[in-house]
């Protein structure tokens, strides 16, 4: 007399070698793993001629719907009486039968046992690395890298993790390059295109308490300085005029010439970072612009001026905070499209009082002679503008289609300067 786990191998066999049930028997595995338990049908429509054939053969008539239940009792008329269908599947793919629930909740006790082992090896990243687990849709990076490179990751966050004890010390700064040397030994080792890369950016966005939007460079670049960390420290500049500033040692005597001559700077991000002080040397008002060409229209009125280039870049804003902590006021005035707008919302939230929109007015962007269409893509960016007082501006740029630039309304930014500079004499 075969024991049952005897005859469940034979079962096993017997089906196997019946081509027609294969089918069968992964979907009443699927079936199996989606319930916990053996229940359900299957529906036979999309199964071969012959598949279809062999199951009524078992049957003894023809189905359109198999019933795990029905095939078990059928099971149990045939030579194979006493061979539950569970253990019939077990033997039949060679494996235990786990349900869907089961096996999740395993994934995760091993998933959570990974990042304890994380936790306790790198206690630098130990919150990190906590909220990362407990919030999996915030950190899918490091998630998704779990399901696909188990030991990569590992090994990235352990050098993460000792990048993070090696911080610079507050108020100095190192090249990120440099710094990827010193902790790791390769230059590269923290590029932010790479992998790791992505993961120190991560690890100091959560540390610094705010949100970063990482996809732009000036925001990437300024959550790196906020740690000391810098990069494209001289091709990374502001063009000023106009403006004192101070180191330790005191006034700074290049900006102090600059003034005295009328002479613009272009001033890069290492030469910003040791900046202790910076104000405007005539009044209290500093007018800045989006374009170049605009700012050197106004340079020869010899009032404090600071031309952003066409983009926030991360030696543009801290200037401009040296320069508002010092208590100055920002006259800001861009071009009238999507880009423009975005750079303006993006000062008015970050300065607040502290910054008026210099001609931004409906009246401003039709004085600017749109002409210039606009793509539903551009267009589109105009969503993230948030700022009140640019709304009647977004919402006619979105009604006309049309870019509108400074320049056209070069003559009345002249203006405005010229009074104020009369005002100081």
């Amino acid at each position: 007399m075969k024991s049952l786990p005897e005859l469940a191998a034979e079962a096993a066999q017997f089906f196997h070698g019946e081509a027609g049930f294969h089918r069968l028997f992964c979907e009443m595995k699927k079936k199996y793993e989606s319930l916990g338990r053996i229940g359900g049908t299957i529906s036979l429509a999309s199964f071969t001629k012959e598949e279809k054939e062999a199951i009524a053969a078992f049957f003894g008539k023809e189905m359109t719907l198999v019933s795990l239940q029905a095939f078990a009792k059928q099971l149990d008329k045939t030579r194979f009486a006493g061979v539950s269908l569970e253990e019939l599947l077990v033997h039949y793919f060679g494996e235990p039968l786990v349900a869907n629930k089961e096996r999740r909740e395993a994934e995760q006790q091993e998933k959570a046992a990974f990042f304890q082992r994380l936790i306790a090896a790198c206690p630098s990243g130990a919150e990190w690395l906590t909220a990362a687990l407990e919030h999996p849709n915030e950190y899918r990076l490091l998630h998704q890298a779990y399901a696909q490179q188990r030991e990569e990751l590992y090994a990235s966050i352990c050098t993460v993790c000792e990048a993070l004890r090696q911080l610079p010390k507050q108020g100095t700064y190192e090249r990120l390059p440099l710094f990827a040397q010193k902790v790791t030994g390769d230059p590269h080792a923290f590029d932010l295109h790479t992998f790791q890369g992505k993961l120190l950016l991560s690890a100091l966005e959560f540390y610094s308490r705010k949100k970063y939007q990482l996809s732009s460079v000036e925001e990437v670049n300024e959550l790196l300085q906020s740690f000391g960390i810098l990069r494209e420290d001289i091709l990374n500049f502001v063009t000023c005029a106009g403006i004192l500033a101070e180191t330790k040692e005191g006034i700074h005597p290049v900006f102090s010439a600059a003034c005295e001559t009328n002479m613009a700077l272009n001033v890069p991000l290492r030469e910003i970072v040791a900046l202790t002080r910076a104000y405007p040397a005539k009044g209290n008002a500093v007018f800045v612009v989006e374009n170049a060409g605009v700012f050197s229209e106004l340079l020869d009125e010899a009032m404090p001026l600071v031309s952003t280039n066409g983009q926030l870049n991360l030696a543009t804003l801290l200037l401009l905070d040296l320069l508002v902590e010092s208590g100055a006021h920002l006259y800001y005035s861009g071009d009238f499209d999507p880009e423009g707008l975005k750079m303006a919302d993006r000062l008015a939230g970050r300065y607040g009082e502290n910054l008026s929109l210099w001609h931004f007015t409906r009246e401003d962007y039709f004085a600017s002679m749109p002409s210039v269409s606009l793509s539903e893509e551009r267009l589109a960016k105009l969503q993230s503008v948030s700022s009140l007082k640019l709304q009647p501006v977004k919402q006619e740029i979105e009604r006309c289609k049309k870019a509108g630039y400074q320049e056209a309304i070069l003559p009345v930014l002249r203006k405005d300067i010229e009074k104020e500079k009369a005002e100081l004499s």
